[in-house]
């Protein structure tokens, strides 16, 4: 274990000093922000209702923000690195040497995260202060929805280090996967609610969702923290996020299994 715990500590080391870069990562979705700030005025202008499939203007401007903080939170990105690893043969040194790659992988993964968790904690306080006591708009967050919220955030960045792990492993089929990691990045993004709420998208697409995992990732979080979940949703909905955990950790063990049957080292 003290060797997973220098692993977790070198990506937290890592994280702080790049972490000028996460911070004009974070920067960069004010753009997208404001492009929907303007949409959703612009939708509101001309409604006559207080209300656009059943969310007042204050709350889709706060579950916009909200989304773009933790699609930025839980971004995985090690599947390239992966991907390299066993491109590039590199992977065979972690087969010598008495180091799991898969405990390497998620301590470095969860080691960076520490850092951004402080910056967006930082982050979201302050909107909920200017939100609620300077624009005065109309949000209702309380403390305890809070502390459960960053509950749920920390099961959705492990559910999506599973999800991208088990994604990585295309790289023992493929050789050039950038293309199938960006589409699906991009597809992840909508699915879990990191652009538009999902409970837009109608009853029929919901259903389907229901069955996935990407909706505990942004929208359930971000349900949690804005009140529209009663508190036996919540609950329902975070032993699903455990499930899934586990669900796609055995998923993740088979496919690495799978793919290390074909896995040949041509370099390293």
């Amino acid at each position: 274990m003290n060797k997973y715990a220098k692993v977790f500590t070198l990506g937290l080391l890592n994280a702080l000093e790049y972490r000028v870069n996460f911070l004009l990562t974070l920067l960069s979705t004010i753009f997208p922000i404001l492009i929907q700030y303007f949409l959703w005025s612009t939708i509101f202008r001309g409604n006559s209702e207080s209300e656009v499939l059943g969310y007042q203007f204050d709350q889709i401007i706060f579950y916009t923000i909200c989304a773009a903080l933790l699609s930025k939170l839980v971004a995985a990105g090690f599947e390239y690195d992966v991907s390299n690893d066993v491109r590039t043969g590199q992977l065979s040194k972690f087969i010598v040497q008495p180091i799991g790659y898969f405990q390497y992988r998620i301590s470095s993964f969860l080691g960076g995260k520490i850092p951004q968790i402080i910056i967006v904690t930082f982050i979201l306080v302050l909107i909920l202060v200017v939100v609620k006591w300077v624009l005065q708009l109309d949000v209702e967050v309380a403390l305890l929805r809070i502390a459960v919220f960053f509950v749920a955030v920390a099961l959705s960045i492990v559910m999506n280090f599973f999800i991208f792990y088990c994604l990585s492993t295309f790289s023992f089929w493929f050789v050039e996967v950038w293309g199938i990691f960006y589409t699906f990045t991009l597809l992840s993004s909508v699915a879990s609610g990191g652009i538009f709420p999902l409970d837009m998208f109608g009853q029929g697409i919901n259903k389907v969702l229901d069955f996935l995992p990407f909706k505990y990732i942004i929208f359930f979080p971000i349900n949690v923290l804005n009140g529209k979940l009663p508190w036996a949703e919540i609950a329902n909905g975070m032993m699903l996020q455990l499930g899934w955990i586990l669900l796609l950790f055995i998923c993740s063990k088979f496919l690495w299994y799978k793919g290390m049957q074909r896995f040949e080292s041509v370099g390293g």
